[in-house]
């Protein structure tokens, strides 16, 4: 089925909706608390399509062929309060990747380096805006190192901070963003070699993109409408020609935007394209293998996350619906579990608090391999080789249980 070419009722959270987060989606809860509920009562055992007799933490994913691999590790770090985003990176240069998450009612960034295994250092926290939500990794002063891009949704700032160059951030940077920003994504918009920060503006109908002089510096904002609401935003090249295009979901109209780049880093033209209902995170990876960059979409209230092919010039078609089979995928995420060159998908689940890995079958079609127990409120996903043994782990921020839940893979045998 064509899905489009070139030319709200609940939340990532379980039981009932904390009054920071309907601010965060401008919900009226004299009016809406009763329609904001998730079953509070929702038990879910650690189930694995699995050699269920192996010994916990060694339980290998039911798939089929010689690279099979096992769960060797499950580890739990706190953090502050209300923990939305997660990303993956080495922040002090030490050739393993760090974790970074935003602190949503505690304004704040939390570092949790590597220690080298897999394991952490418990959290450093860095002060960001009011309602810090959405962020992203990039070496956005030229130094080499990865610096962070902070999105804060109560204050309607961003904030950048920058690496001391041994994971320690410095003071942050804050500039004018609009209104209720809830995600950041950054990509070189103009073709200057240098990294631009974008940010959707979820009341405002926009996105406002800040373009980078060097050294840290930016432009002030430049603003481009969008449809109503946008919520998440991801710079990635749609059309194919080398421009990075911007791309955003809309939660109340189950839209999908794109931005398309006219070359100079202005964005006059834009597709409006319907998915489904309740969009909320957006990520990208080349999918079917054709060389285009594929879109994963979550829609939160019909449970399930769409994927959409793009035939390499900005024509998107339906591709695979995959089910968690419940009520709240909040994030997707592309990643090889398997080592066979194939991408699979990770998908959080708010309402099951589950993680569910989805196989690449190789002919388009996915199949639920595994699941494993998360936190409370699982938000978002980082993907990284943490131990360095080739493998790609897993780390989900859990918004509920102010904690980071690492997943570390090894081959079987």
């Amino acid at each position: 089925m064509l899905i489009g070419s070139r030319g709200s009722d609940r939340i990532c959270a379980t039981g009932t909706i904390s009054l920071v987060f309907a601010n965060a989606l401008g919900v009226d809860l004299t009016k809406d608390t009763a329609r904001w509920m998730f079953p509070s009562t929702v038990v879910v055992f650690l189930v694995m399509l699995a050699l269920l007799s192996a010994p916990p933490g060694e339980r290998t994913a039911a798939s089929p062929g010689a690279l099979s691999p096992v769960l060797s590790h499950v580890g739990t770090y706190q953090v502050l309060e209300d923990p939305f985003t997660i990303a993956a990176g080495d922040m002090n240069n030490s050739g393993y990747a760090d974790i970074v998450v935003t602190n949503y009612t505690s304004g704040a960034v939390s570092v949790l380096i590597n220690q080298g295994d897999g394991t952490f250092e418990d959290q450093q926290s860095y002060a960001a805006g009011s309602g810090t939500f959405g962020l992203t990794l990039a070496d956005i002063d030229g130094d080499g190192d990865l610096d962070v891009a902070v999105a804060n949704q109560l204050a309607g700032t961003l904030s950048v901070l920058l690496n001391q160059g041994d994971g320690t951030l410095a003071s942050r940077t804050d500039m004018t963003a609009g209104s209720s920003p809830h995600t950041v994504t950054i990509a070189d918009l103009n073709g200057n070699s240098l990294p631009d920060i974008a940010v959707p503006n979820y009341h405002a109908r926009s996105v406002s993109v800040f373009y980078n002089l060097g050294n840290g510096q930016f432009t002030e904002r430049e603003i481009f409408p969008t449809q109503e609401a946008p919520f998440s935003a991801l710079a990635v090249d749609i059309g194919g020609n080398g421009l990075p295009d911007i791309v955003t979901t809309s939660y109340q109209t189950g839209m999908l935007d794109i931005l398309w780049n006219d070359g100079s880093g202005g964005f006059s033209t834009r597709s409006a394209i319907r998915v489904g209902e309740s969009l909320w995170s957006v990520a990208t990876a080349d999918l079917s293998g054709n060389g285009a960059q594929d879109l994963l979409v979550t829609q939160y209230d019909s449970g399930t996350v769409s994927v959409l092919l793009n035939a390499g010039d900005g024509t998107l078609t339906a591709g695979a619906l995959l089910h968690t089979g419940g009520e709240g995928p909040c994030w997707a995420a592309p990643f090889d579990m398997h080592g066979d060159g194939l991408l699979d998908i990770a998908v959080v689940d708010a309402s099951t608090h589950h993680l569910y890995i989805f196989r690449n079958m190789g002919n388009g079609s996915y199949r639920l391999d595994a699941q494993f127990e998360t936190g409370r409120g699982p938000s978002s996903i980082a993907v990284a080789d943490f131990t360095g043994n080739g493998r790609d782990d897993l780390a989900v921020a859990n918004w509920e249980s102010d904690n980071v839940v690492v997943y570390l893979f090894r081959d079987a045998g």
